[in-house]
């Protein structure tokens, strides 16, 4: 998608987000686990630590788990995601970075007990070589022992061109348009919303990867599979599950 860059999507979402995405959204993110439940697992597994989320975005995860009287750092390429963040209340408790999740700044090797990144963000790095990149920055930035914990939705071997109905309303319809490409691994897509008083069209851009892949960019950079659930209830992952939780350790 010629002139999609880094903080593209952020940039454009930045102003319907949270009404899409939050607890009352239409579009629901949460199919396998709450923000409170995302932050209670996280919690557990900090053990008191910092925690960094790469991709934070408005704050959907990084509040709940800074809730939890944690030390949350939060990095995004988005100035408007960030600066909606800022003015949420209890933004205050999480330490914001701008800056891109394939190489991020300002920060020192070896100082978070948990790196996050939820729902499917690492995909918003667009190729192979990038996502690879972000996780041995992850790796560098974990203290021994420390977590690596991602979630993200498992690639249909099916999928395909398509469009599809997301909310149909009195005076609003949003769909979605996407073009795949299965070799490239590559999802090229419009989120359309159309109303009485005008469209608008919130593009975006994601490179699936599949468990085993990650897993191979988590080995690559001296991580270790700890733990794989379908959901952050710790349901057991199997062949039929459509999303992941996955957790990788830094050894001590």
């Amino acid at each position: 998608m010629d002139g999609y860059e880094p903080g593209t999507y952020g940039d454009r979402h930045a102003e319907v987000y949270d009404d899409w995405y939050g607890d009352d959204g239409g579009i629901a993110v949460s199919q396998i686990g709450s923000p409170e439940a995302v932050a209670e697992v996280v919690a557990g597994l900090a053990n008191g630590g910092r925690v960094l989320e790469l991709g934070v975005g408005t704050g959907r995860l990084a509040l709940p788990i800074a809730a939890q009287g944690l030390d949350v750092t939060g990095l995004d390429a988005s100035s408007a995601m960030l600066d909606v963040l800022r003015d949420k209340p209890g933004a205050d408790r999480v330490t914001l970075i701008e800056g891109d999740m394939a190489d991020p700044e300002d920060l020192d090797d070896a100082s978070f007990s948990v790196a996050l990144i939820g729902f499917n963000t690492l995909f918003n790095l667009t190729t192979e070589p990038s996502q690879a990149a972000c996780v041995g920055h992850v790796s560098r930035l974990l203290e021994p022992g420390g977590r690596f914990v991602m979630e993200a939705f498992v690639p249909d071997p099916g999928a395909h061109d398509g469009m599809s109905v997301r909310a149909v309303e009195l005076d609003r319809v949003v769909m979605d348009v996407t073009v795949t490409d299965l070799d490239k691994q590559l999802i090229t897509g419009q989120r359309i919303e159309i109303t009485e008083t005008g469209n608008r069209m919130f593009p975006y851009h994601l490179r699936y990867a599949t468990p085993d892949q990650i897993d191979q960019m988590a080995s690559a950079a001296g991580l270790d599979l700890e733990y794989r659930w379908a959901d952050w209830s710790r349901s057991e992952f199997n062949r039929e599950s459509g999303y992941h939780v996955s957790v990788w350790r830094r050894p001590t």
